[in-house]
């Protein structure tokens, strides 16, 4: 028994897992805060935006934070590494920065400014800010993961989401308006980046660091990388935000109010499953024949892990999803339980395909999984297109699940095939 609890695989879940909780407490607590006190019309009008906005954080990160993360966890040069992966993350941040305030009120006129949503404007202005300092948070995040420091990813995720929750409702108080919110957003982010550049300077070499950051040879590792990324970081966006922006799009206010309270409860609750593959897939990224039973043996504990607490947390959205959301977020909002029911076979897809996902990422499978990836992108577009006019939000949920469907059978051949051709290499040499 005390051999378990030395085990680090079994301390970075923990970590990471402790990380997920903290995040996803404050988020609902902030969340149900904005709900309550800015009423359905203002609060489909916040979750319209922030559809836009994640999705437009999955574009910043374009890719580089993932390619970083599996360069770091590889190189032993970790300091050059760090300083090539910084520079290049400052590049493009710094120009889709500028890309997205200078497109801010052409999208905004296109999506549903000045009505249903009169304050869209302004807040795609703010969405610049949001996208660049998120892009950095991610960053740092990423760089923990690669370099197994999961107590860091804690103490960063925590302080993330307590300065959001923290800003966010102390701007809200003083001005009822989803403004306040964004604005929220970008100061808990600026704070954060100083955060993370202290943490990361006291334990990195500086001078490496600029070393790292003349690196063009390494450099262009990276953004190679990052571009068969870029690929799979637009299907994620569009599976985890396209629905909502669609339904903001062709539905009504309310259909959105509803459907983003349950897909958000679905998002959020991915948070424990990440939780486990981010704290054990990068332990498990080097397989050679000497370590290849333990490698087999590690994942498919770690997936057994995965489907057990998919299936809990499934049990529980059936079993108090809607006495939750009645009695959390407000009788006006009980329809979403609805929803929720109808999202857990999505739940379970996103679970089992993303734990394989991420293995293949660092398999080096990352070209070869975007290609599959765009099935996602396709299919969502296509039936959130035909279906939302016709069913709203349920709609949106039939669009979201289907188009889940091939690529987690994708992944799941792949990863056999891998440790199956690894294998059979093995007894053949």
């Amino acid at each position: 028994m005390v051999t378990k609890y030395k085990n680090p695989l079994f301390f970075n879940i923990l970590w990471s897992l402790l990380a997920k909780v903290f995040a996803m407490v404050f988020y609902f607590c902030a969340d149900v805060f904005y709900a309550r006190t800015l009423g359905v019309a203002k609060y489909a009008e916040w979750v319209f935006f922030f559809s836009i906005a994640h999705m437009a954080f999955y574009i910043g990160w374009f890719g580089i934070n993932t390619s970083v993360k599996v360069h770091i966890t590889r190189d032993e040069q970790k300091d050059n590494c760090l300083g090539a992966g910084l520079i290049v993350r400052i590049i493009f941040s710094t120009i889709i920065l500028l890309i997205a305030f200078l497109t801010a009120p052409f999208i905004a006129c296109k999506t549903g400014y000045p009505q249903p949503y009169p304050e869209l404007k302004e807040l795609m202005y703010i969405l610049s800010g949001m996208i660049f300092f998120n892009s950095f948070t991610e960053f740092f995040k990423h760089l923990y993961i690669g370099t197994q420091e999961f107590k860091k990813l804690f103490f960063v995720t925590a302080i993330e989401y307590f300065l959001y929750c923290l800003f966010t409702l102390l701007l809200l108080v003083n001005n009822n308006n989803p403004v306040s919110i964004a604005i929220g957003y970008c100061a808990a982010g600026a704070v954060l980046l100083l955060v993370n550049l202290a943490m990361t300077m006291k334990k990195y070499d500086l001078r490496l660091i600029c070393k790292g950051m003349k690196n063009r040879q390494l450099q262009k590792k990276i953004i190679g990388y990052a571009l068969p990324l870029v690929i799979t970081s637009i299907g994620g966006l569009i599976l985890m935000e396209m629905d909502t922006f669609m339904l903001g799009l062709l539905g009504t206010e309310r259909q959105v109010a509803m459907y983003s309270i349950a897909k958000q409860l679905v998002s959020k609750a991915t948070n424990v499953n990440m939780a486990i593959w981010t704290g054990s897939v990068a332990s498990l990224a080097v397989i050679t024949k000497e370590n290849l039973g333990d490698r087999i043996r590690n994942f498919k504990n770690v997936n057994r892990l995965n489907n057990v607490a998919a299936l809990f947390i499934s049990a529980c959205f059936l079993l108090f999803g809607k006495v939750a959301i009645s009695f959390v977020y407000g009788n006006e909002y009980r329809d979403a339980s609805k929803i929720l029911v109808l999202l857990i076979p999505y739940y379970l897809f996103y679970c089992i395909s993303s734990l394989y996902a991420n293995f293949l990422d660092f398999m080096g499978r990352a070209k070869i999984r975007a290609f599959w990836f765009v099935s996602v992108i396709v299919i969502n577009i296509f039936l959130n297109y035909l279906l939302i006019p016709i069913y709203g939000a349920f709609g949106a949920a039939i669009a979201t699940i289907v188009s889940l469907i091939p690529y987690t059978f994708y992944c799941l051949c792949d990863v056999r095939n891998i440790f199956k051709n690894t294998a059979f290499n093995s007894s053949s040499r």
